[in-house]
């Protein structure tokens, strides 16, 4: 059942750098997909708590639930699924922890599948898996053979003693051409975070995995390892998605740092090797008003400026923020300092449209106080503010970002929320 909620009951967003208000915009939403909770008594073989959507270019969503699915009882290990808008069916994947010990993975952390050019899906779990440590997560691939989906596991974390492979890999994946718009070709090399482990510090790590060629064998490199500068001011425990650049430098957040308030870091290729630097480090200002907690990573816009938001700082309740490139240094500014009218806590990534208008989430805030989708153009404006409707029918506390169709629509997740207070998938419409 779909349920429509029109974004005209929604109060104009505050908007601080221009210190003048907008009508809000009129954009529609549509709760597509209501999950259902997990309880000992009630497992929800259809998943619950989603943490994060992809979108291939038929417009199909893909996901993932954190928990929920037809194993590891009672509470599951969590699903991939499918929506298809076009048909509006919800579709369960693959249930996690199905194959004996949990080899194949289970609960998988709050991030965006990797979608090839044949349809095939890629992704990391947290757990599971069958390390030499036990338990640490793997990547994943699932294809189609015969009609059926399949899973195979392309790696397992902490594999190798002490972790030195890392582990956790909560951040997901991507891959050089990711920011392009361009399917994976499957061939190429994917690459990510572990939260843990990595090196002799084992605060995390960047690590790749490349397909052996001739084989079906991929193999696993670290690319850096986190803490490895003294008091960890190079950061550590990576948690958010990568950014890639069309020279193959690498862009994430991490927290630590030298005022262990997080930082912005790039990998830059050098030799067979990479170098790492900080473009940014946060809360350098009085009383953090240059943010703090980046735990949605970066994206780059025109100019090669870097685009993110923090959950803390400011006015004590994120940013968002502008890095640009200036020499062989970075310039930090605050586009948007959010006061809770307009949100608060934005934990997931951003996206940007072709016009450079770039759109998020908050965790909270707003006129109803249970988070919103909002777009930045000069100036925030909330396109919807969450629970308009009893018991939050609709959704709330979405936790990550959105993404975009060719038509202009959104869509996205709540953890929150939904018939059952277990989280929706939503759509926008303009």
């Amino acid at each position: 059942m779909r349920l429509n909620l029109t974004s005209a009951m929604v109060l104009g967003a505050a908007l601080v750098v221009c210190a003048t208000t907008l009508p809000a915009l009129a954009y529609t939403e549509t709760t597509l997909h209501t999950f259902c909770p997990v309880t000992p008594k009630k497992p929800c073989r259809s998943g619950s708590a989603p943490t994060g959507l992809a979108i291939d270019q038929s417009g199909n969503l893909f996901g993932v639930t954190a928990v929920g699915g037809k194993y590891n009882a009672p509470y599951g290990a969590g699903v991939v699924f499918e929506f298809s808008p076009s048909t509006e069916q919800y579709s369960v994947l693959w249930n996690f922890c199905k194959k004996t010990g949990c080899a194949d993975g289970w609960e998988p952390g709050r991030v965006n599948l990797v979608i090839d050019a044949q349809g095939n899906l890629y992704g990391t779990t947290t757990k599971g898996g069958l390390g030499s440590e036990g338990g640490n997560g793997v990547v994943f691939e699932l294809f189609h053979k015969n009609g059926i989906w399949q899973e195979k596991t392309l790696y397992e974390f902490c594999s190798l003693k002490n972790c030195t492979d890392g582990g956790d890999p909560r951040s997901g994946l991507t891959y050089a051409a990711a920011a392009s718009g361009q399917a994976y070709d499957g061939v190429s090399p994917l690459y990510g975070t572990t939260y843990y482990g990595g090196g002799s510090t084992s605060e995390g790590a960047v690590f790749s995995l490349t397909p052996n060629t001739g084989t079906k064998k991929w193999s696993e490199q670290v690319l850096y390892s986190f803490c490895s500068l003294a008091n960890c001011t190079d950061g550590q425990n990576p948690a958010a998605p990568l950014y890639i650049d069309d020279l193959g430098n690498i862009y994430g957040s991490a927290s630590g740092g030298s005022t262990n308030d997080g930082v912005i870091f790039e990998l830059s290729p050098k030799g067979s090797g990479y170098t790492q630097s900080l473009p940014y480090t946060f809360c350098q200002q009085i009383n953090c008003t240059d943010g703090a907690g980046p735990q949605g990573g970066v994206i780059m816009g025109t100019s090669d400026n870097l685009y993110g938001t923090t959950v803390a700082g400011g006015s004590g309740q994120g940013v968002v923020f502008e890095l640009s490139p200036n020499g062989s240094e970075w310039q930090y500014s605050d586009l948007e300092v959010f006061d809770g009218t307009d949100g608060i806590y934005p934990s997931g990534g951003l996206i940007m449209d072709a016009n450079g208008n770039l759109f998020g989430t908050t965790y909270a805030g707003g006129p109803r106080q249970h988070g919103n989708v909002f777009e930045f153009n000069g100036s925030i404006q909330s396109l919807y503010d969450f629970c308009p409707e009893r018991k939050c029918r609709d959704g709330k506390g979405p936790v990550a970002g959105v993404v975009e169709d060719g038509a202009g629509n959104l869509y996205g997740v709540a953890q929150e929320g939904g018939f059952q207070d277990s989280g929706t998938l939503f759509e926008l419409s303009p």
